[in-house]
């Protein structure tokens, strides 16, 4: 069985056990406090799904963290699944099947954050993206397949599915984190690649998942109002095909140079969607509308998740943050959503739209700018080892190889002399054919010059930790383990 199978089918589970609590969800009745409008109620009790699967979310992590006390959630999910499901069915129709409803979230929260932190620790990041594409497409079309038109789900077929993927997902979560001990205990050590996140980078991730949440749920409330004009009953199904299309692409765009464009194309994707709303205008263009919100949708639940996965292996508590993205951005966009609708009638769309530009356009300038990155700390992953010429290590006659520091360099890398310019030319060389940044090629040109972490960030005048990020970043660039490797490896690279 490939490596990647089991991770994808637990994965896809949680993510169907998630949208089948929604589906069910919708046939619930809120209490008079949710309000009175159609519109009204339906983002309250947004807000409470969505702030009860980000609190399963981070009961996973606390868990996973070691708190004993919650041991009980995974024990016993599939109890917790029934009763969960025969309290709502017992209730139909009434709210007193929302605390029951409230139950299921927690155990569907519970059920993704194992997901995510069995995929960030298993699925390489070069592969991240089509990973998830892969898995929610599988979700979305196991989820329309099994309803009725891809909406509507039997209450006894539903019970049933609940529970079986309650199974699943322990079982599967037993296997792989099993697998995942026995890999952290076979690893002696840590290689100069694994620098966990800088502060300022994860601080960053936060306001941008909150800040592209926030802007999601304003138009997600905007189209609920703009759309009910409309007969969404037409269109409806048929649109939600769109949605598993655009995940594929946003797992595309999210790998192809190292995660370069998915923040721009998705800031793109969220004002296409103001601009659509704002020219749906007549029945005949609801099919497209509705085809154009499922396909952007997909690029900000990329955003979300990728971000905050790539960054989990190299933290100290994976668990915590390979899910952070999920459990920001499902209460936020819900909370703007509730807020905006307050204030929806008697705002200046000029205004908005102002307001929304700027906020897109500063996340990118932070988070592309080639200054902000280096003081950010944004790390880079390992290439495609097809992308980097493997190196050449000499060995003795023996077959057992040359310790590193008995190695002579050649001469383009000594510190002395004319070589200097040697190495200038090399670096330019090297910039092209690696994509160094300038600060790389600043702690690159230290290392060849034999010189210590330390030393180096007293010339350059940053930290030693900001030393060893970029350090990280270059070997990752070029495929190698340490950074002795570099001084041997960059010259052949050029033969």
């Amino acid at each position: 069985m490939p490596a990647w199978l089991p991770p994808l089918l637990y994965y896809a589970a949680s993510m169907l056990y998630i949208y089948m609590t929604y589906a069910l969800s919708q046939s619930q009745t809120p209490p008079l406090w949710f309000g009175t409008d159609a519109a009204e109620r339906s983002v309250r009790l947004w807000l409470y799904t969505n702030s009860l699967v980000a609190g399963g979310f981070l009961l996973f992590a606390v868990h996973r963290g070691g708190v004993g006390v919650f041991s009980w959630a995974r024990k016993h999910l599939l109890l917790v699944t029934a009763a969960g499901t025969l309290a709502i069915f017992g209730s139909m129709g009434t709210t007193a099947s929302l605390p029951a409803l409230g139950l299921l979230m927690l155990t569907a929260g519970y059920f993704a954050g194992g997901a995510h932190y069995v995929s960030a620790m298993t699925i390489p990041a070069p592969f991240r993206g089509r990973f998830l594409g892969g898995a929610i497409t599988l979700t979305v079309l196991i989820q329309y397949l099994l309803s009725s038109g891809g909406k509507d789900v039997s209450g006894y077929l539903l019970m049933l599915v609940l529970l079986c993927l309650s199974f699943l997902a322990f079982r599967s979560f037993t296997a792989l984190d099993a697998r995942l001990q026995a890999a952290a205990n076979d690893q002696s050590s840590m290689d100069e690649r694994n620098v966990p996140p800088s502060p300022r980078f994860i601080a960053m991730l936060i306001v941008m998942v909150s800040c592209l949440a926030a802007l999601h749920g304003c138009g997600d409330i905007m189209a609920l109002k703009h759309y009910a004009q409309f007969d969404e009953s037409l269109f409806h199904d048929t649109a939600r095909l769109f949605f598993p299309a655009g995940i594929i692409a946003a797992g595309c765009v999210a790998d192809y140079a190292q995660r370069k464009y998915l923040l721009s194309v998705t800031a793109l994707a969220l004002l296409l969607r103001i601009i659509s709303l704002l020219t749906t205008n007549t029945q005949d263009m609801f099919f497209l509308a509705q085809s154009t919100e499922y396909f952007i949708d997909s690029f900000c639940i990329m955003s979300y998740t990728l971000y905050f996965m790539d960054i989990a292996p190299l933290s100290d508590k994976p668990s915590l943050w390979a899910g952070m993205g999920r459990t920001l951005a499902l209460p936020i966009s819900a909370l703007s959503a509730n807020v905006f609708a307050l204030i929806l009638d008697n705002f200046s769309l000029p205004g908005f739209m102002a307001a929304y530009v700027l906020i897109l356009a500063l996340l990118n300038l932070f988070f592309y700018h080639a200054a902000f990155r280096d003081w950010l700390e944004i790390p880079a992953y390992e290439r495609n080892a097809a992308e980097v010429p493997a190196p050449v290590i000499p060995v003795e006659p023996t077959g057992a190889p040359i310790p590193a520091a008995a190695i002579p360099l050649p001469e383009t890398i000594t510190a002395s002399g004319d070589s200097l310019s040697a190495v200038t030319h090399d670096l330019a060389y090297y910039q092209q054919k690696f994509d160094f940044t300038r600060r790389e090629l600043d702690v690159l040109t230290g290392i060849l010059e034999a010189k210590t972490a330390i030393t180096i960030a007293e010339e350059l005048g940053i930290k030693e930790r900001t030393v060893r990020f970029h350090i990280s970043n270059i070997l990752k660039k070029t495929g190698l383990t340490h950074s002795a490797e570099l001084k041997l490896f960059l010259p052949l690279c050029k033969k």
